[in-house]
């Protein structure tokens, strides 16, 4: 736990000298000791053969043919290779869609290193600016408004509803400014157990009528005003790799004022690019309920949709199992129907505390869960079974891996449940077809 505190100290002092704007040498990805195998092996709770992959209608072969071909072991890359076909099998896109356990950081931040060192890394993606929302966010990237350069930020969220005081996008969160005129500094910050996310694009998501959003000129690659290629999205292409990149915001006749979704920090390697967006206290029916958010993960392209919720739901007062199945359905349906080459994968949360007792209603989130992949032909991942099932959350109290309200996670707590989430999907992966040896 120690090691997060410091990490996560040192993260904000970069932040604030320039989000450390001073050149990132480039990083490996560094074993943490103990090794994953170990550090699971270590909590004899876990319940490793309970940690598997769901999926009795193969949704997910196209996604793990995908994988294949960015597997360098099974599909080395050939110099003589065609060029066309080459870059558009090299880059697999991954979103996860969640509450505050995504929104923290600490799971996806697992499930992707792992991704990128075993099948390439495309950029950090999404990154989502919680902190300019008065918001907690993950600790390897900065979104800061530059000191005297800009406007009174405000922020919407997914779970205000019909409340929110400005539209909504792909994040679940929207941020805005009261003037036109802004500078933002983006950054990808430093760990010692990241690797390089330096970038080379970033992909803006923002409102219909945002101001017009531009980089310095002498690090744009494009001539004039940046590529717009939805009326949502602005992509802007750099000359060269970077840790940290100055925007500027102005208006532009009807483009003055509107809201600001996240950025896409990209590197234009071949590999992984994984979205991350959680959204405090989210359950399924606050996404599903925002057209926006469907709409715009169609831009990201996405080969494999990940859905890790249902811990609100099990903590309300009178949870009810069909209709738990609806609002799930109300997120999946719309998803499917948007990106019909997306697999969906869904996960069951782990155990938390409800009025000092573990809350049941988590068992019957994880076999409501199953029974929609069953049903609809989904994939899924049973995190509730791998880690104790019934009565668990005593056992991650016992060995300290849960904050002190008894719903969250320690850092320790979190790593666990993305290595389980990896070991799932990778497992999955490489017992596939052709894949398996």
């Amino acid at each position: 736990m120690l090691k997060y505190i410091i990490y996560s100290v040192l993260a904000a002092v970069i932040a604030l000298s320039s989000c450390g704007a001073e050149k990132r040498q480039e990083q490996q990805e560094t074993e943490i000791v103990p090794s994953d195998s170990v550090f699971i092996a270590s909590y004899s709770f876990i319940d490793t053969a309970a940690d598997t992959l769901c999926d009795p209608t193969d949704h997910l072969a196209a996604f793990y043919s995908k994988l294949r071909r960015l597997d360098p072991l099974r599909f080395p890359v050939s110099d003589t290779a065609d060029t066309t076909v080459e870059e558009a099998i090299r880059r697999v896109n991954i979103i996860q869609f969640g509450d505050s356990h995504i929104q923290g950081g600490v799971i996806p931040d697992v499930i992707m290193r792992h991704l990128h060192a075993r099948f390439g890394n495309a950029g950090r993606g999404m990154i989502v600016p919680h902190k300019l929302g008065g918001s907690n966010e993950p600790r390897d990237y900065a979104i800061r408004p530059v000191s005297g350069a800009c406007g009174e930020w405000s922020c919407a969220r997914i779970i205000q509803g019909k409340g929110a005081s400005q539209p909504i996008g792909i994040t679940g969160i929207a941020v805005q400014s009261s003037r036109a005129e802004n500078k933002l500094l983006l950054c990808a910050l430093p760990t010692k157990d990241t690797l390089d996310y330096s970038f080379n694009k970033v992909r803006i998501f923002h409102g219909k009528y945002a101001p017009i959003i531009e980089a310095p000129d002498s690090l744009s690659a494009g001539i004039g005003t940046p590529d717009i290629i939805y009326d949502f999205n602005t992509d802007i292409d750099l000359v060269s790799n970077v840790d940290s990149l100055e925007l500027h915001t102005y208006a532009d006749g009807k483009f003055a004022h509107g809201p600001i979704y996240g950025f896409s920090l990209e590197n234009g390697r071949n590999g992984i690019l994984y979205h991350a967006m959680g959204v405090n206290s989210a359950c399924f029916l606050h996404w599903g309920k925002q057209e926006e958010v469907v709409r715009q993960s169609t831009a990201l392209e996405p080969d494999l949709i990940i859905l890790s919720m249902g811990s609100n739901e099990a903590a309300g007062s009178n949870f009810n199992d069909d209709v738990f199945y609806r609002e799930v359905d109300r997120f999946v349906s719309p998803l499917r129907t948007a990106n019909p080459e997306a697999a969906i994968l869904l996960t069951a949360p782990v155990q938390a505390f409800k009025k000092g007792e573990p809350n049941a209603n988590f068992g019957r989130i994880s076999r409501t869960l199953r029974r929609y992949a069953e049903e609809q032909g989904v994939a899924f991942i049973d995190l509730y079974a791998a880690t104790g099932g019934e009565g668990s959350a005593h056992n991650w109290a016992d060995h300290n891996l849960m904050a002190r309200d008894k719903i969250h996670y320690t850092a320790e707590g979190y790593r666990i449940q993305g290595l389980l989430i990896y070991n799932a999907l990778y497992n999955g992966y490489i017992g596939h077809g052709s894949t398996a040896q």
